[in-house]
């Protein structure tokens, strides 16, 4: 079991920013974290140079060529997450678990000869989860200083009121449900209803409550073909395809219990996206035995070419209450909703290049070593639905992450 403590130092102004493709995207569907069967997570997934399971076929197709019959397996695995926040002082739990199938595979084997010659040849397939998304987290407090009215507010300046909706979706919702206002004598400036709208200091100290809920996978079909050489050289080469599927959601509302903000009582935003994309890749990869005891593997994977389709939407309700009590003629209940946009773009991945060495003491111990190359600055975004060519995005790339 793992448990995360996440600490909020932050007022939670800004959203998570789904709606821009950015270095994060990338990165997101850069990343691997192999989950295999047992015994390749037992060994860390240092398999490079071992070979002989279904799931290191898709760091080193090779490894298809150290079996020597036909196989099959499934590793479905059940994970365990507990997440904590702290938000003002206010402590927050989120459990969360999930359970899916983290591997399946086939190799079949067939012996054609011994010697020094090709003595055997295999086919296999293999399926691996390469990336797990779900994460699930509650954050909840006072907020003292701050809300996010404010941020839209500050994101709708300097624009009329009949510009905000193709200038700032926020600012827009915000300005229709009446949770920002422009200020007296001003046609372009805004505050937010904590102020009144320029009308008194900002009076804060509601009820803030964040629930953000990620979910989703990435997940690679490799089919490899391997050749034995002589028991000494076992040589493969496979294509992988890979497949995506990424939700964010996240829901904020905001409460003035204390009715410190005339009239104001609460509000929600909601804000859905998600991906879907496939892609594909090449692998090649040999292993070498010089001596019965000693493996020395080699691997190479070219970048994954994916393409992506987002669809995105958010909604904000706001309920204000009138001023006579008992009465809800004059109370008022606002809500937006902005249709459901799509965009469309590709990704590229870095290429990796997997080293190994493994040591086999008789029957006695297993010694096994994994070094990997990744270099994310070759990451890309690029062939946007659009047009759009991502050139500031890959210049974020290259100046903010390294190689790995």
């Amino acid at each position: 079991m793992k448990k995360r403590i996440l600490i909020i130092v932050t007022v939670l102004l800004l959203p998570l920013g789904l709606m821009a493709q950015n270095l994060d995207d990338a990165l997101r569907y850069s990343k691997l974290f192999y989950q295999g069967t047992a015994r390749f997570n037992g060994m860390g997934g240092a398999f490079t140079a071992l070979g002989g399971d279904l799931t290191a076929i898709s760091l080193n197709p090779a490894g298809a060529a150290i079996f020597r019959s036909t196989e099959f397996s499934v590793s479905p695995q059940l994970t365990f997450e507990n997440k904590t926040a702290n938000f003002y002082g206010t402590s927050s739990e989120q459990p969360n678990s999930n359970f899916n199938v983290g591997q399946a595979g086939l190799v079949s084997a067939l012996t054609i000869g011994r010697g020094s010659g090709l003595t055997g040849l295999s086919v296999a397939y293999s399926y691996n989860r390469t990336n797990n998304f779900n994460q699930r987290t509650f954050i909840s407090g006072n907020s003292q200083a701050s809300s996010m009215s404010d941020y839209w507010a500050s994101l709708a300046g300097g624009y009329y009121t009949d510009e905000l909706e193709g200038n700032t979706p926020g600012g827009f919702m915000a300005y229709e449900t009446w949770m920002i206002d422009t200020l007296s004598g001003s046609y372009t400036q805004y505050a937010s209803v904590f102020s009144y709208y320029g009308e008194m200091d900002p009076a804060y100290g509601q009820r803030t409550e964040r629930s953000i809920d990620n979910g989703g996978f990435t997940g690679e079909h490799t089919i490899a073909l391997g050749a034995n050489v002589g028991d000494k050289l076992y040589l493969g080469a496979g294509v992988g395809i890979t497949t995506l599927l990424y939700t964010g959601h996240y829901s904020h509302t905001e409460i003035d219990a204390e009715d410190n903000v005339p009239d104001f009582v609460d509000f929600t935003y909601t804000d859905h996206f998600n991906a879907t994309g496939s892609g594909w890749n090449f692998k090649f990869g040999a292993i070498l035995k010089p001596i019965e005891m000693l493996r020395l593997g080699l691997s190479f994977t070219t970048p994954t070419l994916f393409r992506v389709r987002e669809n995105y939407f958010s909604n904000l309700t706001s309920y204000f209450d009138g001023d006579t009590p008992l009465n809800t003629d004059d109370d008022g209940s606002y809500e937006v909703k902005m249709d459901m946009k799509s965009y469309s773009y590709r990704v590229t991945t870095p290429f990796r290049i997997n080293t190994g060495v493994a040591v086999q003491i008789g029957t006695l111990a297993l010694i096994s070593a994994d070094y990997e190359y990744v270099d994310y600055k070759t990451a890309k975004l690029s062939h946007g639905a659009d047009g759009y060519n991502f050139e500031s995005e890959n210049e974020d790339l290259k100046s903010e992450v390294k190689s790995a």
